[in-house]
């Protein structure tokens, strides 16, 4: 981790401290909606985040585009539209299937995410808020 990638993966998950940037957003984004997959699952995820409206589905899809993991940001558009159709329909049934259907689609660990924040730091500076 770079001393750069370093400061900007702090700056992310440290809520008092604005994220006005593409970049820094989208890592702040990110950061949070792992977390919360580490915490409960991705499907879990996606149920806490349908109904967040600081890191909502779409803008978290975003952040993970922004970061340049369209594969990841696809996993997450396709199990928001399956959290859409099973939400509220009172089956247990879809419910569980759908969550089985997507629960698997999440692969990233943390090294990927940094990866992500250093290539995107390398080739989009501009994207971050000075790290010194």
């Amino acid at each position: 981790m770079s001393s750069a990638s370093d400061a900007i993966w702090n700056r992310a998950v440290d809520d008092d401290v604005p994220a006005t940037l593409a970049g820094d957003l989208a890592a702040r984004r990110v950061l949070t909606f792992h977390g919360t997959v580490h915490n409960g699952g991705f499907w879990y995820a996606v149920e806490v985040h349908a109904a967040d409206e600081d890191f909502p589905l779409d803008a978290v899809a975003d952040g993970y585009r922004t970061l340049g993991l369209e594969p990841t940001a696809e996993a997450v558009d396709r199990a928001a539209a399956e959290y859409e159709e099973t939400a509220g329909i009172g089956d247990d049934d879809a419910w569980g299937e759908a969550e089985e259907r997507v629960n698997d689609e999440y692969r990233l660990a943390d090294e990927d995410i940094l990866a992500a924040v250093e290539r995107t730091l390398a080739h989009e500076p501009e994207l971050f808020a000075p790290t010194e």
